[in-house]
């Protein structure tokens, strides 16, 4: 386990449908946020010290993941590469921000990027990224407060390792259905009722048109 005091305050973040889908069913990216969450969001990227994301929402979408209003505080950008596959021309690398590529110890290839820095890992049974190790790692390099954006595979990921101590998710008033469509949560899933994962309520208020719905980790 990591304690609390290793790792990062992590806050995960996500936007679905009124039937929990976050892209389309070809897994294209779709505004689901309204303007006031869309708000919400770049107050807390600005809050944040790192906005995490994976490469899969890196390849597909192509995110800056900054805040996208003037301010003196641009939140460092961190993905979890297991084969470091991010091209050299991302959108994340833009705006001069550091960014930290977490990647598998076996890995050859570097990136040749004054603001990039690849942080070697050891991968979890799965053959992903071993989050608690990922997290001391992001401890050490001084992100107190870390914002996790996604896919649906990472929030999943996060969730089963219980590393957060926020889950906000904004219900958008639409349905976009699609047995394959991205959920919020994907991954494998649990294997019996045992390993459920349980969250507390703690708030729940209307945020334009939709629902922001506010969890910590249940104890």
């Amino acid at each position: 386990m990591v304690s609390k005091e290793e790792r990062p305050y992590v806050i995960i973040n996500c936007a679905a449908s009124a039937d929990g889908k976050i892209a389309l069913p070809d897994k294209r990216q779709v505004r689901i946020s309204s303007k006031e969450d869309f708000d919400r969001v770049m107050r807390l990227r600005e809050e944040c010290d790192a906005v995490l994301v994976g490469i899969g929402t890196v390849l597909t979408d192509d995110p800056k993941l900054n805040v996208k209003y003037d301010t003196s505080k641009q939140p460092a950008k961190v993905v979890l590469d297991t084969k470091l596959r991010i091209p050299e021309d991302a959108e994340v690398f833009k705006g001069g921000t550091k960014v930290y590529i977490l990647t598998g110890k076996d890995v050859e290839r570097t990136i040749e990027k004054e603001n990039a820095e690849v942080l070697r890992c050891n991968l979890s049974k799965d053959g992903l990224i071993d989050l608690k190790e990922a997290m001391k790692l992001l401890r050490e390099k001084g992100i107190k407060r870390l914002l996790v954006e996604g896919g649906a595979t990472v929030i999943w990921n996060f969730l089963k390792e219980g590393l957060f101590d926020e889950f906000n998710i904004y219900i958008s008033p639409i349905i976009i259905g699609g047995a394959k469509t991205p959920t919020i949560a994907d991954g494998d899933g649990v294997k019996n009722e045992n390993e459920i994962i349980k969250l507390r309520l703690k708030e729940v208020k209307k945020l334009g048109d939709g629902l922001l719905i506010r969890y910590e980790p249940w104890k």
